[in-house]
């Protein structure tokens, strides 16, 4: 009996442990659809992706917080492409201020676009 009830203990506890780091919403399919169709994207478009990343970068859900690593460059470029240079700059810059890891890679691409 004891044996069974330490089972059933441990087998309560863990299944509550689903800790979720990030939420990723649509950011997937977004991502691809962009990869995909890119040529032929026009500024509705853009608008239309632009708010979906929206809730991802400014109400980020999960255990952290914060969006998951390179959400805020992809949007940063997003805005870049519809011509939001300032703004592009500030999520360019969250993102290797909240993934300190990316730095180097985003301050390259930064300076390659101009910013």
């Amino acid at each position: 009996m004891k044996k069974l009830f330490s089972i059933l203990f441990l087998t309560i506890m863990f299944s509550s442990c689903n800790k979720v780091l990030y939420t990723h919403y649509d950011y997937q399919d977004v991502v691809y659809t962009y990869a995909k169709e890119m040529e032929k994207f026009q500024d509705k478009d853009f608008k239309n992706m632009a708010k979906i990343f929206s809730p991802i970068v400014k109400e980020p859900q999960g255990e952290n917080l914060v969006p998951p690593p390179g959400t805020y460059a992809d949007y940063a470029y997003l805005l870049y492409k519809r011509g939001e240079r300032d703004e592009a700059k500030t999520y360019f810059e969250k993102e290797y201020l909240t993934y300190p890891e990316s730095k180097t890679y985003v301050q390259t691409l930064m300076e390659k676009l101009g910013l």
